[in-house]
């Protein structure tokens, strides 16, 4: 399958899809005539879902994609999703918070389900963190930094090895639970660890190895940034 991993997909008007990096160039090279599978990060939370799933349809569709089937998930179809995954060549993962998600995935057993599918997945946000084969679950929720309960590595789909944390420029300055979130959380953890903090408009195309626009590596309590806008580089050469 061919995976790319995104901080948002959308415009900053919230109109289309972001065109910055030559991102709907990318996906057109994959897939023109869209069947997709939406999968949720909260199947709970079906109204918010669908408004959000309808958002991203005309986006695409505004962008130039025809789009021939736009399938949301819910829980009811868990044993369907096999045959979901196989009619579709878009697989969209969306954004939410991360072990929310985490657990959903698990539940419907999609890592089994998923492996080999043959087309595109798009993660969104939570969606690209999830894809991971290990997760770094960045704390996002009050008490979830200072909570001995709360799990900052988890299971992933294990459809990339590439860990993502999106929406850098916003989380950067983050406090959570009186900790910076960067400084006093992330950097930490990141010791023996490699994240790949990318901001809205970049994205990662993993079966490529290569990042587009604004992206930093953290790693061994470092942050440096390695891709610029309108830049494109080698993952495997920024470490």
């Amino acid at each position: 399958m061919n995976v790319i991993l995104t901080s948002d997909i959308m415009s900053p008007d919230k109109r289309q899809l972001n065109s910055q990096n030559g991102f709907v160039d990318k996906i057109h090279e994959y897939v023109d005539d869209i069947n997709c599978l939406y999968i949720p990060s909260n199947p709970y939370r079906q109204f918010l879902t669908n408004t959000i799933s309808s958002h991203h349809k005309r986006a695409f569709e505004k962008s130039g994609f025809t789009v021939k089937s736009w399938d949301v998930f819910s829980l009811f179809q868990k044993n369907k999703l096999k045959k979901l995954i196989s009619n579709a060549n878009l697989i969209i993962l969306a954004g939410g918070h991360v072990p929310t998600q985490n657990k959903f995935f698990h539940d419907i057993n999609l890592k089994q389900c998923i492996k080999d599918y043959k087309g595109l997945v798009i993660g969104i946000s939570a969606g690209s963190m999830n894809s991971a084969t290990e997760v770094y679950a960045q704390p996002e929720k009050l008490g979830e930094v200072k909570s001995p309960n709360y799990e900052r590595f988890l299971e992933g789909l294990a459809i990339t090895d590439i860990t993502v944390l999106p929406h850098y420029k916003d989380v950067k300055d983050q406090r959570l639970d009186n900790q910076r979130i960067m400084e006093d959380v992330t950097l930490p953890d990141s010791y023996g660890k490699v994240f790949y903090a990318i901001e809205d408009g970049a994205f990662i195309v993993s079966t490529e190895n290569k990042i587009y626009g604004n992206c930093y590596v953290i790693k061994d309590g470092n942050i440096k940034k390695v891709c610029n806008t309108g830049q494109s580089v080698n993952l495997r050469g920024v470490n």
